[in-house]
């Protein structure tokens, strides 16, 4: 008896679901990725000039008005709270900041006036559409890259509002 060889329409099915589900494991991949893994996905923008309340990147923790406490103390940060619901860390060794994090609606904006409680289109409208999506913790982050000057700012989102604001060097791994 002869077979039935493979039919042409069975074939087209079989492409368009491996296609398909492996569109879908891609994009379920990049949404739990670390932030670094989207760097390449969007175009770069200028977070030279970003701050978070008064608080710089690579700005001395000694400038600081208040001697921050020292908190957790990581093989490669060292991680300081501030009085306002803030995180700076510094490299170990080190006394520059290269990390801040912004829990509380202290007003504690960016430079572009965003602050915890901000809805995602207000970060958008304020930051643009060139902007990386991932998940982390139960959040949804909408993040920022600045190439140049190897920053990267995100948004933790909650219902659609920010509900923390890290600003890091892009070398940061946390």
């Amino acid at each position: 008896m002869r077979r039935k060889p493979f039919n042409k329409g069975w074939s087209f099915i079989v492409i368009f679901i491996t296609v398909g589900l492996s569109y879908g494991i891609y994009h379920i991949y990049l949404y739990n990725a670390p932030r670094q893994s989207h760097y390449s996905r969007v175009s770069s923008s200028n977070l030279e000039t970003e701050y978070l309340g008064d608080i710089q990147l690579l700005q001395s923790l000694k400038s600081l008005t208040k001697a921050p406490k020292p908190r957790d103390d990581i093989e490669r940060y060292q991680y300081y709270n501030l009085d306002n619901e803030t995180t700076v860390a510094t490299a170990r060794g080190d006394d520059k900041i290269i990390l801040i994090s912004i829990y509380s609606e202290l007003k504690m904006n960016t430079a572009r006036g965003i602050h915890v409680g901000s809805s995602a289109d207000e970060v958008i409208e304020a930051y643009g559409s060139s902007y990386y999506k991932r998940g982390e913790q139960g959040a949804d982050i909408i993040g920022y890259v600045d190439k140049i000057n190897h920053r990267s700012l995100e948004f933790w989102l909650q219902d659609h509002k920010v509900n923390m604001i890290r600003y890091s060097v892009d070398s940061v791994v946390t």
